[in-house]
């Protein structure tokens, strides 16, 4: 979705007192925060009876990553999709986080960050019934999924919005990606009426034909022009230099007047 935004203020900008920043139309997820806090909560919960001891959750909003993004967060990260009703959802771990939590499973400090290294086949199956047990938090942006189990895909091809979870204090994040964005709902509209209180000049003009430079010159006080009937029929109104309507002019309770048997929206 495209949303209005401004541009970032720069350090030096901020230091000489120049505080404008550009407008500027930008990609902006419309999952809604308060969703993801409910992913986030359910995750931080089953992590916990997993553990066996409490652990904190850090949200990190909703967004729609460029393409270059997408091809750095999927870099060699473990990918498990579910499919929902909704939407398919997706738990992303890279290699490093998925070493920390492995590690906290197992026990091991976290204190200093984890070495990037390939899991054991334990730690492969720990992690799996890890993601098993976290998706039945992603109902809430999917829908009812088709499934009680992730399965593991090497890529995630036209996934759009992701957001992720930093688990604390292991360090370690949680990717959480979809396959479409949630679409806006649908808000109070806009119509003319509300604009009825603005005052707008309005012109009629009549193309009477045309006269040579000479016959210009020719006219003087008493001079008679002769106006076609049909070039009555050729009034013109317009507003801003857009032509609103066309049609007959006359007089109308002693004051000029249009009827308009054409009408041309505005553009």
């Amino acid at each position: 979705m495209k949303t209005l935004g401004f541009e970032t203020t720069r350090d030096d900008a901020m230091a000489v007192g120049t505080v404008i920043r550009r407008a500027r139309f930008e990609s902006r997820s419309g999952l809604p925060v308060s969703a993801a806090c409910v992913v986030a909560n359910g995750v931080r919960e089953t992590l916990t009876a997993l553990l066996g001891a409490s652990v904190g959750i850090r949200l990190f909003e909703p967004s729609i990553p460029a393409p270059p993004v997408w091809r750095a967060i999927l870099h060699d990260a473990r990918l498990y999709r579910v499919r929902g009703s909704l939407a398919d959802a997706a738990i992303v771990l890279r290699p490093d986080d998925a070493v920390a939590l492995a590690a906290i499973f197992f026990g091991e400090s976290v204190a200093a960050p984890m070495p990037v290294r390939a899991l054991s086949a334990i730690e492969c199956d720990v992690i799996d019934r890890m993601v098993d047990a976290l998706i039945v938090n992603l109902d809430v942006v999917c829908g009812a999924r088709d499934g009680r189990r992730a399965e593991r895909v090497g890529d995630l091809n036209g996934f759009v919005t992701y957001f992720e979870l930093l688990v604390e204090p292991a360090g370690a994040r949680i990717g959480v990606a979809l396959s479409r964005d949630p679409s806006p709902a649908s808000g109070s509209t806009f119509d003319a009426i509300h604009l009825a209180p603005v005052p707008v000049c309005a012109r009629a003009t009549l193309e009477l034909g045309g006269i040579d430079l000479l016959g210009v010159s020719r006219i003087v006080v008493g001079s008679l022009l002769p106006i076609p009937a049909v070039a009555l029929s050729r009034c013109t109104l317009t507003a801003g230099g857009q032509r609103l309507a066309q049609g007959d002019c006359g007089v109308s309770n002693g004051r000029f007047a249009l009827t308009a048997d054409s009408r041309r929206d505005p553009t």
